[in-house]
């Protein structure tokens, strides 16, 4: 009799070790599918931001070929400066949608409430016409590359006249 006991409770120990086998087996497999899925959404994070750097540092360039343009564009337009001036102009143009087909765009900020993620106020103005912490006026502009910001716009900010 007790060998039968035994035998029962053997047998009731195979199957809940094959149900505990099962189990984790089940949720190994969970594992594996949920490292793949992470694995592949890292993946596609970092093609979608590998350039970033090399982006950022090119910003700098456009921001130099903007500024060349502003200046040309107060100069006497004899037909040589308005030719050099329009090749400019198209190169600028060319680079611009070259960024922007890298996933990089440039956002507007004047009119609106001032927010630290996508503005750095480098000055305040006193003003009654505008709300305070509004955005008045952009010294530099702001980037992003897809949804995130790679430089904050260079912007001057209200506040109410005191007094």
């Amino acid at each position: 009799m007790r060998e039968e006991r035994r035998g029962k409770k053997h047998k009731k120990t195979l199957r809940e070790e094959l149900a505990e086998y099962k189990d984790k087996y089940l949720r190994a497999l969970a594992e594996l599918e949920n490292y793949r899925k992470r694995a592949a959404r890292e993946r596609e994070e970092f093609i979608a931001y590998a350039n970033e750097r090399l982006l950022t540092e090119l910003l700098s360039i456009v921001d130099h070929f903007e500024l060349g343009l502003e200046a040309a564009s107060k100069l006497k337009m004899t037909k040589q400066v308005k030719n050099f001036y329009e090749g400019m102009k198209l190169t600028v143009k060319n680079f611009k949608d070259f960024l922007e087909k890298e996933g990089l765009i440039s956002f507007s900020a004047v009119g609106k409430k001032f927010d630290p993620r996508y503005h750095e106020a480098v000055s305040v103005a006193e003003s009654d016409d505008c709300e305070p912490e509004t955005v008045i006026s952009e010294i530099g502009k702001g980037y992003m590359l897809r949804d995130k910001v790679i430089r904050a716009a260079k912007v001057v900010v209200t506040k109410r006249e005191e007094g």
